[in-house]
């Protein structure tokens, strides 16, 4: 039970990754999403046409009510799981960098030549923060 629970877990985020993360799922997601919407409309016509085609039958409406019912709500469950399963287009988050340590009082090696130097040493840090390159307007 514990190796099925584990591949179960294994392959759960594998099939996650490739449909979230990788060029091959955008793709999948967007024939799935083409495929839902040609469905839908699809449906939607074979009703308007069935019902043109095929008069109400007088001594039965609570029959046809029914199948028309029927097939909006399988329209309406089309339609929403192609809306679910559409692109989704999220916006780059602001990136954040964490500050190195400076101590003060340190001075500056003079290093002449090649070396290698295997401490770190930080002389100062300011923090930029986030700004529009260009400026509305134009020029700055």
């Amino acid at each position: 039970m514990d190796l099925m629970r584990r591949l179960w877990y294994v392959w759960s985020w594998r099939l996650r990754y490739w449909w979230m993360d990788t060029r091959a799922g955008r793709q999948a997601r967007i024939i799935v999403w083409c495929l839902g919407t040609l469905g839908t409309v699809l449906h939607l016509v074979r009703l308007v046409v069935v019902g043109i085609l095929h008069p109400l039958p007088p001594d039965q409406p609570a029959k046809a009510i029914t199948w028309w019912v029927a097939g909006l709500v399988l329209g309406i469950v089309m339609a929403a799981v192609a809306f679910f399963m559409r692109p989704k287009i999220e916006a780059p988050k602001p990136m954040q960098s964490t500050a190195p340590n400076t101590e003060d009082g340190l001075a500056v090696r003079d290093v002449f030549g090649t070396v290698w130097i295997d401490d770190q040493f930080v002389l100062a840090w300011k923090g930029m923060g986030t700004q529009k390159i260009k400026k509305k307007g134009g020029k700055k």
